[in-house]
């Protein structure tokens, strides 16, 4: 292949190297010069990042597709209509459609058509249209792929709410596992029980090892009550010497100990770790029928201790997850990241409530996207 001087256009020859790179001399003029190769990806390439995230494949997932970051992929969507305007041209018959109804129009157009075809967006601000062919698709034997995921946990797991005008506990049915389920493609098998500790974890195992082997990833969710108190001993007697129902040494045997079991049948575990729990609302739930003078008295006077102590167990869980290289769905980060978590909280200030369900969902979905679950 003829080099073109970018002088004169004349051919070029080979002249030695600089820097690493060849060099090469024009013929007619004598200019030396590199051969200029262009940076980043084809402009084609920026045109699916735009199409892909308006189909509603995120910005982690278009990123991975694409070979490049995300940070990428967010600035091809600042700059596209700037970078491919000037080459596109519009076609005869092609809707013209606003910015806000673009994700809905482009869904349904990719559904109804059978061919390839064109989406036009107008850009406002810099006056710009974006012309991008898209092409109609089978999804692929991996997307049709449902997942199993088997489940074992306690009652956050299982999608239990606290009903504070009838002050019980019931099962929400829009909770996170059912939302994850409709949203990801995923069978749940969900073995969560109300009040489980990690040692109710060891035998919920045992008895569904089936289960385990017939599914692609099992899930944990443990520590929640492993981290708590006899309540009604402590308002009876706060000065005599109490341990949460699973101390924390014992705790990290157990759930290491769990999570090799399922390592050895060649399955992947995945940990949850703990919603935050608000302090003031867990105080006040359990001296709605104790002495709450008592309970305040074992807590040093404190109410954040309990904060403290249920952190100490969730840092011991991210502990574990370390230890045992699995991965761990970060849910604490999620409620965290909140203005005010406690709105994501029920009234016993431990159980998320409806809204909390939602954020966990997406936090599923975070983690799904970005593992390739």
């Amino acid at each position: 292949m003829e080099i073109k001087c970018p002088k004169c256009q004349s051919n070029a020859k080979k002249n030695g190297f600089v820097f690493g790179l060849q060099r090469y001399k024009c013929k007619e003029c004598g200019y030396q010069f590199t051969k200029e190769q262009p940076h980043g990806k084809e402009r084609k390439d920026k045109g699916a990042a735009i199409a892909l995230c308006s189909l509603g494949v995120s910005q982690n997932q278009a990123a991975k597709i694409l070979g490049v970051t995300p940070t990428s992929i967010a600035r091809w969507i600042d700059n596209i209509p700037r970078e491919l305007s000037f080459e596109l041209t519009p076609k005869a018959n092609v809707q013209k459609i606003e910015e806000t109804n673009l994700r809905t129009y482009i869904r349904q157009l990719y559904i109804e058509n059978k061919e390839n075809f064109l989406m036009v967006k107008n850009d406002y601000a810099s006056g710009y249209e974006v012309n991008i062919l898209i092409k109609n698709r089978a999804p692929s034997a991996e997307q049709n792929h449902k997942l199993t995921v088997c489940a074992f946990g306690d009652s956050i797991l299982q999608g239990v709410v606290h009903d504070a005008q009838n002050n019980k506990y019931q099962l929400l049915k829009e909770n996170f596992i059912a939302i994850s389920g409709k949203k990801l493609n995923v069978a749940w098998k969900n073995y969560a029980k109300h009040g489980a500790l990690i040692s109710d974890g060891e035998k919920e195992l045992l008895k569904h090892l089936n289960s385990v082997n017939e599914s692609d990833y099992i899930f944990f969710s443990f520590g929640g009550n492993d981290c708590n108190f006899n309540w009604d001993a402590i308002a009876q007697n706060p000065n005599a010497h109490h341990l949460p129902f699973t101390p924390l040494d014992v705790f990290h045997q157990k759930y290491v100990s769990l999570i090799r079991r399922v390592q050895d049948k060649g399955k992947t575990p995945i940990l949850f770790s703990l919603p935050p729990v608000h302090p003031q609302m867990f105080f006040d739930t359990n001296c709605r029928y104790r002495n709450s003078a008592n309970i305040l008295k074992f807590m040093r006077g404190d109410i954040n201790t309990i904060y403290q102590w249920h952190s100490m167990y969730n840092m011991e869980i991210f502990k574990i997850a370390n230890e045992t290289s699995v991965p761990i769905i970060d849910i604490t980060t999620f409620f965290l990241n909140r203005v005010d978590y406690k709105d994501f909280l029920c009234d016993d200030g431990v159980h998320p409530n409806a809204k909390g369900h939602l954020l966990i969902a997406s936090a599923v979905k975070d983690f799904y996207e970005k593992y390739y679950l």
